[in-house]
């Protein structure tokens, strides 16, 4: 399944890739989106949800763990 949107937390607001628009963003299915945070409960309640979450620990991880799923990774 297509990447629609990737969500990721900012000092507490949700924020949502630019490119992709605010329409784009929410009108995804959660196996279409893809949540990026620094808190393990809160990635682990985004895949409960059924989005493709990642846990995020520095940069180059989350860019690699990104690509593997638009890759059509897991």
């Amino acid at each position: 399944m297509a990447v629609r949107a990737v969500v990721f937390d900012v000092g507490g607001v949700l924020e949502y890739t630019p490119a992709l628009g605010t329409q784009a963003a929410w009108e995804a299915r959660p196996e279409e989106m893809v949540f990026l945070d620094d808190v393990p409960a809160a990635v682990e309640a985004a895949a409960e949800l059924g989005i493709r979450a990642i846990l995020f620990r520095n940069t180059a991880q989350a860019v690699a763990d990104i690509d593997a799923l638009v890759a059509g990774g897991p």
